[in-house]
């Protein structure tokens, strides 16, 4: 019979940590709450208190002690909240060697032709200026 490879837990982080003995994992995918407040510290993304912060330097010290010595974390995080995150890794006492992005593009649509666009608007502005006759763009 084969034997079970993985468990799903569905607990506090810290105390799961605090119940592994050390040096029991080879590395650390996560997705941790990326702390994107929007109303004083209350709740974070979408009203939800899970997301109300990074996690703290107390869980990253356990996630320290039950890897193996070697072990790497890739740990997500938000784009405005990302250097909360780096901080409390390393204080916890991670070296920080890379840091891996997620570019994406947001704002102009990618066929966007910005200089006709900009010209347009100024053309607009000119003419309820009253500026009549050809407008020339050199």
């Amino acid at each position: 019979m084969a034997k079970n490879r993985f468990s799903i837990l569905h607990t506090d982080v810290l105390a799961a940590f605090k119940a592994m003995p050390d040096n029991s994992y080879h590395g650390c995918l996560t997705d941790p709450p990326y702390g994107l407040t929007t109303d004083g510290g209350k709740t974070g993304f979408m009203g939800h208190a899970w997301d109300h912060g990074v996690p703290p330097i107390e869980v990253w010290r356990e996630l320290l002690r039950v890897l193996r010595p070697g072990a790497h974390v890739l740990a997500f995080g938000g784009t405005r909240t990302f250097h909360r995150l780096t901080c409390a890794i390393e204080d916890a006492g991670f070296e920080v060697r890379d840091c891996m992005m997620w570019l994406y593009g947001s704002g102009y649509p990618k066929s966007m032709n910005v200089e006709k666009s900009v010209q347009k608007s100024l053309e607009a502005q000119l003419r309820e200026q009253g500026v009549t006759g050809e407008i020339r763009w050199t």
